[in-house]
């Protein structure tokens, strides 16, 4: 079954309610300041699915248990699970009747209540419209079978946590088709087996130990012989030989020198795992969800361009594969926001404590095809734009002029304040990054020309503009040079400099915190809130 969504609650850095939506999306990356969260979303899908899962105190948010934990996972049915036998024949025949709702979820929820104790498992009943104990699976294992298996690679990996996970891996992927796939081999081995078995149990050492145990047995039950002998051919799990049996050397090219990945480092061992997992899917292409893969900070100890390439192979690993991804991230690089069937989490706390989430994923990105082409051009022409993301205010501004002169007065100005200056590109793109700040629900601010009425396009963006103002729930407000920033600030551009240098220069006159200037006088309000206010009627009054 593949997880559809985790709902979290007061689960270690997590206060209140939070919740990991892969509805549409196969990989997603969770982004936030540090220790906001990130690392409890990827532990709170292990600790929901481990059947013998107990709590400790500083599992608790805050270490306070008058407040439970509670994880909800809503997993969606594969057509191969309703024809599972092991469910269908043995436990429960009508399960798809009893736990399935017309969505096509299974719903299952586990509740932690104090220190030290299991928890309480539920099970939503469409039919009753309630939560059934138990339930869906019967016993806790059950219930691990059939949804995803978690792959954690963490920050700090070492070896054995690496062989243990690919042996773990090998052991559900390849041992449990040696019989169908390698008959002829198996049954050899199975041969030889048996034939080492009928040498141990027909040796003298053993006719000795069956004398012994019936020379006390029969005295009960004369009638009665007790014999040793080999087990019979089904009974022979010839694939358990190859269980934990797995290690992996490193091998440096143009040496015949084996090193170990102390060797290497921490970045090679989370490399490894991941090219394994990429190995299997390649074995097992298909939609099937068997893993839930969850990657702390996959950017740790990679030099920029591995990261770059690390990238891409993530978003190739999550389509047509038995994997979802869930990632936390501290890198903009790290972020594709041009590729289908992903979305980005910003986690951030409110001055409650609470942690709050905001998703935004293809449903934005890619509402139709003209804004899947215009994310890729933007993604392509400046892949840093994602670092507005991680900002808490961000500053949108036209082009060059406006990112040279704003950066500079607020470098030299107000060096404590963190404001993220993003070039658009142009006054066109202004809109659609306003509607993805808003869904992150990041402060920002516009400034942008007015131009004059005579260009329609231009204007028709003004109105557009201050129409997502209005919609930002007082996330937004915006600033406008009347004609343009030259003209606001009675510059001449010089044709030999261009419009950059020339504003560049313009801003090296600015020595003063009160100068009297339109750009400076703007900064401060953002910062202080001094009440200026830049709306459709003061361009209709100035222009």
């Amino acid at each position: 079954m593949k997880l559809i969504k985790l709902i979290i609650s007061n689960f270690r850095g997590l206060k209140g309610s939070n919740v990991i939506d892969f509805t549409n999306s196969n990989i997603i990356f969770l982004i936030g300041q540090n220790n906001i969260g990130k690392s409890s979303f990827l532990r709170a899908y292990e600790f929901f699915i481990d059947p013998k899962q107990i709590a400790k105190t500083d599992d608790f948010n805050n270490y306070d248990y008058s407040t439970p934990i509670v994880i909800e996972g809503i997993f969606e049915l594969d057509e191969e699970d309703s024809d599972d036998p092991d469910l269908k024949e043995k436990k429960e025949p009508n399960w798809i009747e009893k736990w399935v709702d017309e969505n096509g979820f299974v719903k299952v929820r586990k509740t932690w209540s104090k220190p030290d104790r299991t928890f309480a498992k539920e099970t939503y009943s469409p039919r009753d419209a309630s939560w059934i104990e138990n339930g869906f699976g019967g016993l806790h294992t059950k219930l691990t079978k059939y949804t995803p298996t978690p792959i954690a690679i963490n920050a700090m990996e070492d070896q054995a946590s690496l062989e243990e996970k690919v042996n773990k891996l090998i052991q559900d992927d390849f041992i449990k088709k040696v019989r169908s796939e390698y008959p002829e081999e198996f049954k050899n081995l199975i041969d030889g087996v048996r034939k080492l078995q009928e040498r141990i149990t027909g040796s003298e050492a053993v006719e000795k130990l069956n004398l012994e145990l019936n020379k006390h047995f029969q005295e009960v039950f004369a009638e009665l012989t007790l014999k040793i002998q080999p087990a019979k051919e089904e009974n022979i799990r010839l694939e358990d030989a190859f269980k934990k049996n797995h290690s992996i050397l490193v091998e440096r090219a143009g040496t015949e020198r084996k090193e170990t990945f102390l060797q290497n480092g921490h970045g090679v061992i989370r490399q490894a795992l991941f090219n394994f997992l990429t190995f299997l899917k390649r074995e097992n292409e298909g939609n099937k969800k068997q893993y839930i893969i969850l990657f702390e900070e996959p950017e740790l100890f990679l030099h920029p361009k591995i990261a770059f390439k690390l990238r891409q192979s993530l978003y190739e690993l999550s389509k047509n594969s038995p994997y979802q991804i869930l990632c936390a991230t501290h890198s903009p690089l790290m972020i594709d926001i041009s590729q289908p069937h992903s979305s980005l989490i910003r986690v951030i706390k409110n001055t409650g404590g609470e942690t709050q989430t905001y998703q935004v994923g293809e449903t934005l990105f890619g509402r139709d095809e003209e804004a899947k082409k215009w994310v890729q051009m933007v993604n392509r022409f400046n892949p840093h734009i994602c670092e507005a993301f991680y900002a808490d205010k961000v500053l949108l501004v036209e082009g060059d002029t406006e990112t040279i002169v704003y950066r500079d007065l607020l470098t030299r100005f107000f060096p404590d304040e963190e404001i993220f200056v993003l070039n658009t590109g142009s006054k066109m793109n202004i809109p659609f990054f306003q509607e993805i700040l808003t869904a992150f629900h990041i402060e920002h601010y516009i400034i942008h020309d007015s131009d004059d009425k005579e260009k329609k396009a231009a204007w028709t963006i003004n109105t557009k503009i201050w129409e997502n103002v209005q919609a930002s729930n007082n996330l937004s407000k915006r600033y406008v040079h009347i004609h343009n920033f030259e003209d606001a600030h009675k510059i001449t551009v010089k044709s030999d400099d261009g419009k950059p240098l020339t504003a560049y220069n313009f801003a090296q006159t600015i020595k003063d915190i009160n100068t009297k200037v339109p750009c400076l006088e703007w900064l401060k309000d953002i910062i202080y809130k001094n009440g200026i206010i830049h709306d459709p009627q003061f361009i209709e009054d100035n222009v």
